[in-house]
């Protein structure tokens, strides 16, 4: 299989689940388990600003380290901002090298300034297991 080849628009997951900056961490754990993903898009405050990501490992180590105050704090506490974000049209290979360099896990995928979908490396691994059995 050449992940040259691939792009982001092959691979992405089109259901992107977002939640409010001013979301308690409680609730936006709640959210991430009932929905069954592993990180929440943080919706824009405006046309200008940029998207935000949080993570079920962010809550876990902000929780853990006793770097917030409490599971009452909010997303926007601990949520990284901006967030790293590709393009629909970039090649797999791009992005793997991309996450690799930069250490994170997850990229929103935007069409323009529209959110069209997420990539993991989770989608990334299935397709590269998918390819070799």
């Amino acid at each position: 299989m050449d992940m040259k080849k691939l792009m982001v628009q092959d691979l992405m997951q089109t259901d992107v689940k977002m939640v409010n900056k001013n979301t308690t961490l409680l609730a936006a754990a709640k959210m991430m388990y009932d929905l069954g993903v592993s990180s929440l898009i943080v919706e824009p405050y405006d046309d200008g600003d940029a998207f935000g990501i949080i993570t079920r490992k962010d809550i876990i180590e902000a929780l853990v380290t006793d770097s917030i105050g409490g599971i009452e704090d909010l997303v926007e506490d601990i949520m990284s901002k901006p967030a790293l974000t590709v393009n629909i049209g970039l090649s797999i290979y791009s992005c793997q090298q991309l996450m690799r360099m930069v250490g994170v896990r997850r990229l929103p995928v935007l069409d323009g300034t529209d959110l069209v979908g997420i990539l993991s490396n989770t989608d990334i691994f299935a397709k590269l297991v998918e390819g070799i059995s």
